[in-house]
């Protein structure tokens, strides 16, 4: 086994760790925005729009720090 075969290896596994450690998306469980419950969502997100998303993550982030 040469440098580049090892090479190769190692960024395999760097790959797969990285890829393993990412947050899971969200997703809705009934086809409807996860914020607003209102409207169908767009195609491969868990929001009718950008709006609800943003408003979704502001307030995760408002919760985190109320809990820090």
């Amino acid at each position: 086994m040469d440098d580049v075969d090892l090479a190769q290896e190692r960024e395999e596994a760097h790959l797969a760790a990285s890829l393993a450690a990412r947050k899971s998306k969200l997703q809705s469980p009934n086809g409807l925005c996860i914020w607003c419950k209102d409207e169908a969502v767009v195609a491969d997100t868990a929001f009718c729009s950008s709006e609800c998303d943003e408003d979704y993550h502001k307030h995760q982030r408002e919760m985190k720090q109320r809990i820090s």
